[in-house]
């Protein structure tokens, strides 16, 4: 974790009894001495206990008599005040779609379960479909989706241009379809873009797809590309994919996840390699790690509560209980 992190973050955390690495405690513990009555106030405003509605007794019929005479006797006024208040209310409900605008999502009828979003703002939208795979959708695009079941897997169509994290899952397949070709995977990240006619491709990040169009099919890996020219599907790689891609993320999240699965992103994404003793596998993390950081394995060390060695600096380590 770097120096600049938010300390409403490591406040958070501290509050939710989340373990911290000995420079998170380090950070926390200076602005604590600099802000004693802050923290103080705060650890109070934490630890008051909230009444529930089993606190609050409400008379129900006692209020009903009070108030009924008054309806009987102004009913103009109260009809007038009701259709005032759904006046109010609808002009609310425009003020805020107006506000929001740019991104929205629906749910289709139940003959087909598709929950369809589109972004109509000028920006990139980043959406989380209900298998955990990640989207962002480029301005003008929508994207219908629905997980049906393990046979049909999952399907998304796509009109115009957006990016798929595809979360891996035991064999269910990923389909992407659009009205220019057709694309299929079981895990990977790859771009699609279907905004004109004349560009039309797909552009694979990480992993394997296959692509299809006007009956032709091509099978495309990582830095390769199918576009469709003149209405023939063609494949070759990608000159420049950093420019296409973007920048990768530079901080790792995990929740409760099995360290095994934790080594094994952190060597994916950094080239790091962590080697597990016996006994550590059953051990889970929940942490932020900067892929900036030099220190990926005592910060695994210490939540685990072992220790670890280094074999080659900054490439290769063991952790091992003490």
């Amino acid at each position: 974790m770097n120096k600049e992190e938010d300390i409403n973050e490591l406040l958070a955390r501290y509050f939710a009894h989340e373990s911290l690495t000995p420079v998170q405690q380090k950070a926390l513990d200076k602005w604590r001495t600099a802000n004693s009555q802050e923290f103080e106030r705060m650890r109070k405003l934490m630890e008051t206990p909230v009444k529930t509605a089993e606190d609050i007794r409400f008379d129900a019929e006692k209020a009903w008599q009070k108030i009924e005479p008054q309806l009987k006797e102004r009913p103009k006024t109260v009809a007038f005040r009701r259709k005032m208040t759904f006046v109010w209310s609808a002009a609310a409900c425009l003020l805020l779609l107006l506000g929001i605008g740019t991104f929205y999502f629906f749910r289709s009828g139940v003959e087909d379960n598709f929950i369809r979003y589109a972004n109509a703002g000028t920006t990139e939208k980043q959406i989380l479909l209900s298998d955990s795979s990640e989207v962002i959708l480029y301005p003008n695009a929508t994207l219908a989706y629905r997980f049906a079941d393990k046979k049909e897997g999952r399907q998304a169509k796509l009109q115009g241009k957006a990016f798929f994290q595809v979360k891996k899952m035991h064999g269910i397949p990923f389909k992407v379809e659009t009205d220019l070709l057709n694309v299929e995977v079981l895990g990977t990240s790859f771009l699609v873009d279907v905004a004109r006619k004349e560009k039309a491709g797909v552009f694979v990040k990480t992993g394997r797809v296959r692509v299809e169009a006007s009956r032709q099919e091509v099978v495309i890996e990582a830095n390769e590309k199918a576009e469709l020219k003149n209405g023939v599907l063609q494949a070759d790689t990608i000159a420049r994919p950093q420019e296409l891609f973007g920048a990768d993320r530079q901080e790792l999240v995990f929740e409760r996840t099995p360290i095994t699965e934790v080594v094994k992103v952190i060597a994916e994404q950094t080239g790091i390699r962590i080697d597990l003793e016996k006994g550590l596998e059953k051990n889970l993390i929940t942490t932020r790690i900067q892929l900036t950081e030099t220190d990926i394995a005592g910060e695994l060390a210490f939540l685990c509560g072992c220790k670890y060695e280094t074999l080659v600096e900054g490439k290769h380590y063991r952790l091992y209980e003490k």
